[in-house]
């Protein structure tokens, strides 16, 4: 059966939808399969470059439709509630997302009709692969890049499965994973050869892991649960800091060498004399530092306020900060806020200033660290700072803002992998969940669940020698794509020698 025209693109969308669904916290992975499998189906039977382009776009469309309706929720959060602006914003990016699978579609038919050998039924997989592969990358960074969801997070569920990241990051686990879940439509062999693969991985992921261990500092997350609509009430704001600071000081805070606590946790501006910073050194342990998110003023105005991630000793001094450097369009910032301020006004938001660098992180006492403001843990081989590599990653966030949505739990697949990648544990605070102790091997040892209040104590879990993705990043990829290429170019050769 072949369709045509709003037929097949109204497939398409049905099947990247389904997708979707394999991604956390569902994990239903026979849904992967059916929509890679139908994406490659559409693609075999697409007339031409244009027609694959159009298909595979409509599968990214309806793919990204449900993999990002999460965002809906932000747009309802009192007192600016904006819940018709939703919907247009949500189809609107997941029209500019489904560009990308359309374009690996487009690309890869004309490869495979300007090249005929390369149409055979197992070069098309990985030509399709590689094309893929391309595509999530060039998302993860054309216009300061949307890294969320990519195909390898489908294996999130069964650690070991994960473990390739740390050689080639998710993008390269991302050409693994379309390979895999494309193989039906390559013969029963190919699905024999996928079953086979994906034990080895899952074999060798096992193999790698080493048990658990944690003999580091002492910390302690605080998830003080915090809705976003009443963390900004002036009538609330003291409150609030007060609950941080009591959940801060509970027993055992004598022998902590870090309090944790959320991105934008104070819910004040917090500049040199501000009264907040007096209140929040009681947090701060007898021979530890409080470690916040935070806004973070410079005492001018006209500077701007950043969102930051501030360390604050005994004494009630910033003894070290880092501003966010990877803001969030629109949720941080407007662009051209400067020339647009009627647009910026109505939309209701003002804009954090963009910080310098990534850093690492060293205080007496504890091990150095790279840290990462929320959002900017999507991004892979992004999340340390230049120089001598940290012992361990710390990422505050705040995804109150998106309730009990699929989106928090997407967002802590992303940090589970970026631990993965780099070989580095991560202590992981949200304000409403999922708070975590992630290890180097990507496990969660131990969590607060969304909408749960507590404290997590736990020592520093150790970091792995450094992986080939930490050293190398995304070079690591560029081995993934020559070794694909390597596989076509063989496979051209053979035809060729048999024409002949």
């Amino acid at each position: 059966m072949t369709l045509t025209g709003w037929r097949a693109a109204g497939v398409a969308f049905v099947a990247g939808a389904l997708a979707a669904l394999a991604m956390p916290p569902l994990y239903w992975l026979p849904l992967a399969v059916v929509g890679v499998v139908v994406f490659v189906w559409l693609w075999e039977t697409a007339p031409g470059p244009q027609s694959a382009f159009l298909r595979g776009w409509a599968w990214g469309i309806g793919h990204f439709a449900v993999g990002s309706y999460w965002i809906l929720e932000a747009f309802s959060v009192p007192p600016a509630q904006y819940e018709l602006l939703g919907p247009p914003i949500v189809a609107g990016l997941s029209v500019i997302l489904g560009f990308f699978p359309g374009l690996a579609a487009g690309v890869a038919r004309w490869a495979a009709l300007r090249w005929p050998a390369l149409a055979g039924r197992y070069r098309r997989l990985i030509l399709l692969a590689i094309a893929w592969t391309l595509a999530e990358w060039l998302r993860g960074h054309v216009f300061t890049g949307y890294p969320w969801n990519p195909l390898g997070h489908v294996w999130a569920f069964a650690t070991p499965l994960v473990q390739g990241a740390a050689v080639f990051g998710v993008y390269g686990l991302g050409a693994f994973s379309f390979l895999v879940l494309a193989a039906p439509t390559a013969g029963w062999r190919a699905s024999v050869a996928a079953l086979v693969t994906l034990g080895v991985a899952g074999a060798a992921g096992q193999a790698v892991i080493q048990p658990a261990a944690g003999d580091g500092p002492l910390v302690r997350i605080v998830q003080p649960n915090v809705a976003q609509s009443e963390k900004w009430r002036p009538d609330t704001r003291a409150r609030h800091l007060a609950k941080l600071v009591e959940m801060s000081r509970r027993p055992g805070f004598d022998r902590l060498a870090a309090v944790i606590w959320p991105e934008t946790a104070p819910p004040f501006i917090i500049e040199p004399g501000s009264p907040a910073l007096d209140a929040m050194t009681s947090a701060v342990p007898p021979r530890g530092y409080l470690l916040t998110g935070a806004a973070r003023g410079s005492g001018r105005r006209e500077d701007g306020v950043w969102n930051s991630l501030l360390v604050i000793d005994r004494s009630g001094s910033i003894v070290a900060h880092y501003d966010k450097v990877h803001l969030v369009p629109l949720g941080e910032y407007i662009p051209f806020r400067k020339h647009l301020a009627p647009v910026s006004g109505f939309i209701g938001r003002g804009s954090f200033e963009e910080g310098e660098n990534r850093v690492t992180l060293g205080v007496p006492g504890l091990p150095s660290f790279s840290p990462v403001i929320c959002y900017e843990v999507i991004f892979p081989a992004a999340v340390t700072g230049p120089g001598e590599r940290p012992r361990w990653l710390l990422n505050v966030t705040n995804d109150a803002w998106f309730g009990l949505s699929s989106g928090p739990f997407q967002h802590l697949a992303s940090a589970r992998l970026r631990a993965v990648e780099e070989g580095l544990p991560m202590i992981r605070a949200a304000n409403t969940g999922v708070s975590a102790v992630i290890d180097a091997y990507g496990r969660v040892l131990a969590s607060l669940d969304m909408m749960e209040e507590g404290i997590i104590d736990h020592p520093l879990p150790q970091a792995r020698e450094p992986t080939p993705y930490g050293r190398w990043g995304d070079g690591m990829l560029l081995v993934v794509l020559a070794l694909l290429g390597a596989c076509l170019a063989v496979g051209r050769k053979r035809v060729g020698r048999t024409r002949v």
